[in-house]
């Protein structure tokens, strides 16, 4: 009786907080719905039922504000599924997205992004036609298309390309633009997940993910291969790193001399040349992820490849999404009981289906000055 009336007083709590966080959300973007809209008209299609009320979904308050930034991003799973097919290309669902298929038939009632991945060898199909494909209000955002201010001054050709200066490097060191990833963004919306990135524009996204092969290899050389694709990787988005292991003795699997020439190069051009190297070291390998989390983030999360090799279709809301054949095993992978909820606060960051990026801001310098 004690330990299920605690547990009670525990779910009443988590409630409360995210009752207020979506309160205080809700204010926000009243405040941003007063100022007039210069954006486009909305011809969005809705694929969230009720849309315009709220409801409790799994003892988690939805709002319709909720419900139209889901909305907008189902409009991009359909602009990147139109894509896709077009050029013949497999994709699946991921992470909370693939848990609210299964598990909800739509979005976690408390998730407000979605994710989806594609096998590197389609991804580098993709990344390579994307931009001729998407017109507006869609864009596309390459992870590589910016400068760092800790580059070698000789290494910043490019000075049309966004600055990140050294201190947001510093502080978001896993997050995007650091790691491999496209995002296709709604540009007449608004989503600020890192407010002091100016020169980043923040709009309602959708990830695209590329999985590459990983460890445990059976074949030396492979794993040869995949401790020089680490190195790169580590050396291309965090360069520091490998200056201080190369100070301090550390032996490494790719030649000095050269790391430190392919350090000094531009940061485009690093990431293009690792992209170059991942996709030729891609194999059919029993284990396939997330790069980025063996090298920057070690979660060391990974996914039995046979689970990829056909397609199981889910309903997602009012639409239907490709998930992985095994996805029941992917799932187990990623969350052990995957079929428990376990309510975690959503990101609660600012974001607006009717304001862009350009429109925040502007009235933010505008409320500054």
């Amino acid at each position: 009786m004690g330990k299920g009336t605690n547990r009670l007083e525990t779910i009443t709590q988590q409630n409360e907080l995210l009752k207020e966080q979506n309160d205080l959300l809700r204010e926000q973007n009243e405040l941003l719905r007063r100022t007039p809209s210069t954006a486009q008209n909305d011809e969005r299609e809705i694929f969230v039922e009720n849309i315009d009320r709220d409801e409790m979904r799994n003892g988690f308050l939805v709002t319709s504000q909720r419900k139209k930034l889901w909305n907008v991003q189902i409009n991009l799973i359909n602009e990147f599924a139109r894509i896709c097919k077009k050029h013949n290309l497999r994709w699946f669902v991921a992470d909370g997205t693939l848990l609210g298929a299964a598990r909800h038939k739509g979005f976690v009632p408390w998730d407000d992004d979605v994710d989806v991945v594609m096998m590197r060898p389609e991804y580098e199909k993709f990344r390579k036609i994307v931009a001729a494909e998407v017109k507006s209000p869609y864009a596309v955002d390459f992870w590589y298309d910016y400068r760092l201010e800790s580059d070698e001054p000789s290494a910043l050709t490019d000075l049309s390309l966004p600055l990140l200066s050294a201190e947001q490097h510093r502080k978001h060191p896993v997050s995007s633009p650091f790691f491999p990833l496209i995002k296709l963004k709604d540009t007449r919306t608004l989503f600020v997940e890192f407010p002091e990135l100016k020169t980043m524009q923040q709009n309602i996204w959708l990830d695209i993910f590329p999985f590459d092969s990983l460890p445990p290899f059976t074949n030396r050389q492979r794993a040869i291969n995949f401790e020089i694709e680490r190195i790169i990787f580590i050396a291309a988005v965090h360069p520091e790193i490998i200056k201080d292991a190369l100070q301090k003795g550390q032996k490494l699997r790719v030649d000095h001399d050269k790391l430190r020439e392919f350090m000094r190069l531009p940061y485009k051009q690093r990431c293009l040349q690792l992209e170059e190297l991942l996709a030729k070291n891609f194999f059919l390998s029993e284990r396939v992820g997330d790069l980025r989390e063996w090298c920057i983030v070690q979660n060391r999360r990974s996914s039995q490849y046979k689970d990829f090799t056909d397609v199981a279709y889910l309903p997602f809301e009012k639409i239907t999404v490709p998930a992985p054949a095994g996805y029941e095993s992917v799932l187990t992978d990623l969350y052990g009981d995957w079929r428990k909820c376990v309510i975690y606060p959503p990101h609660n960051f600012i974001y607006s289906t009717d304001i862009s990026w350009e429109e925040y801001l502007s009235q933010s310098s505008r409320q500054l000055s």
